[in-house]
């Protein structure tokens, strides 16, 4: 076996160029099915970081009413929702699957502002331990101090694509905004700080306010939360942890209360189930499209065999001369084949993996190569190899050794 692998090296960088011609269309194949797998499974990490666990394994518990959508979806405000014990909230917090937990209120809607360009302003009341969860990076002014966000100051912290709505010219510093007919005094600009510069959360220019949360009842007329976000431990743990923080906000509710509205979370499996079929059907197709180019590779790769096998007529016909059964010339030149392919589906898996790389560059996600991909892509160009290079080398190896000597 390494004698015909030595044999195959010798004769395929004795015709550079035509074995590199051979493999390209192994090469394209192998590439663009590594590329495709690489970009869908990237695109699938994405959104699960981004969509389902809000990009730090975070999940919104939301109270809302039974059997029927959120009020005030399209006004400014949610459900409202009923004050929550410390004892709830620290039965949440000492569960060993919970890092971090955030009460805050969360209203969105158009009637509050004069936006022309965006479906839904939202409007947050917070305080540190939001963002403690959800960090963000001042562009322009100064963040709220703790003490600031634990206060009623009138002040809002607004980000980039409100300040562009708001104020055209860009000088938004310290200026007033009016949410709810109740004045605030703009104290900084920020924008997104991402948990992972790979992951891209998208640009969905919606108008984003922050306000302290002690100054909510000023525009709302409750201080009560209305959303509460849980942050699992791990990405496992996200879907349960947020169940568990449900079933104890729901425990402490009275059972009168639970007849009208409750909290829930979002059924993240379904959602991830859904999204890996449909990524699983697309990867299908676009490698079946792929494969047609390892198909056009297997055919080239049968074609230079024959080639060869007519160029090595008489070194075939002194091998047999010489004592060598046909199973010795079949797997000598099977072994070319498969050694021919082998290299392609080498350099088709680097190509693939710089062209998911490159794409990265250009289209924030995850860099994830597929070993399980990788590995089949090996396989496959081998068993094209094998498939292809079966019919050259028993027509090498039928050849008889009168009839090759005198082959010119």
């Amino acid at each position: 076996m390494l004698e015909n692998i030595r044999i195959s090296f010798q004769s395929i960088l004795s015709h550079k160029l035509r074995s590199i011609l051979t493999m390209l269309g192994v090469i394209i194949g192998i590439a663009a099915i590594i590329a495709i797998v690489s970009m869908i499974k990237g695109q699938s990490e994405q959104l699960k970081q981004s969509m389902i666990g809000m990009g730090n394994n975070s999940i919104n518990v939301v109270y809302q009413q039974n059997g029927g959508e959120e009020e005030g979806f399209h006004e400014l405000s949610y459900t409202t929702a009923p004050p929550i014990s410390d004892e709830t909230i620290e039965s949440i917090t000492s569960d060993p699957m919970v890092k971090g937990v955030s009460l805050y209120h969360l209203a969105e809607g158009v009637t509050a502002f004069h936006l022309t360009n965006s479906a839904y302003p939202q409007v947050f009341g917070v305080d540190q331990d939001y963002f403690n969860m959800f960090p963000i990076r001042i562009t322009e002014g100064k963040a709220l101090t703790d003490k600031e966000l634990g206060s009623k100051h009138q002040v809002v912290m607004i980000n980039e694509d409100a300040r562009d709505e708001l104020f055209p010219d860009g000088d938004a510093i310290n200026k007033k905004v009016e949410i709810n007919g109740m004045p605030f005094r703009v104290a900084a600009i920020f924008t997104e700080k991402k948990q992972d510069e790979s992951v891209y959360y998208g640009e969905y220019g919606n108008p984003i306010f922050y306000l302290p949360k002690g100054v909510w009842p000023l525009i709302e007329g409750f201080d009560a939360p209305t959303q509460i976000a849980v942050q699992a431990d791990s990405s496992d743990h996200i879907q349960e942890a947020g169940m568990m923080a449900a079933d104890l906000l729901n425990a402490s509710l009275p059972e009168a209360e639970l007849e009208k509205a409750e909290y829930s979370v979002t059924n993240l499996q379904e959602i991830a189930e859904e999204m890996e079929s449909f990524n699983q059907a697309f990867a299908l197709l676009l490698g079946g499209i792929a494969s047609i180019s390892l198909l056009v590779g297997g055919i080239g790769v049968m074609n230079i065999m024959l080639v060869s096998v007519t160029e090595r007529t008489r070194e075939i016909g002194i091998k047999k001369a010489l004592g060598a059964k046909r199973r010795v010339i079949l797997f000598q030149f099977l072994t070319e084949a498969v050694v021919l392919t082998s290299l392609g589906g080498i350099l088709g898996v680097l190509a693939g993996c710089g062209i998911a790389k490159l794409i990265t560059v250009f289209y924030p996600m995850p860099f994830i190569v597929s070993v399980p991909a990788v590995a089949g892509a090996l396989i496959f160009s081998m068993a094209v190899g094998i498939i292809f290079g079966l019919l050259p080398s028993i027509k090498a190896s039928k050849l008889q050794p009168v009839d090759a000597l005198r082959y010119e």
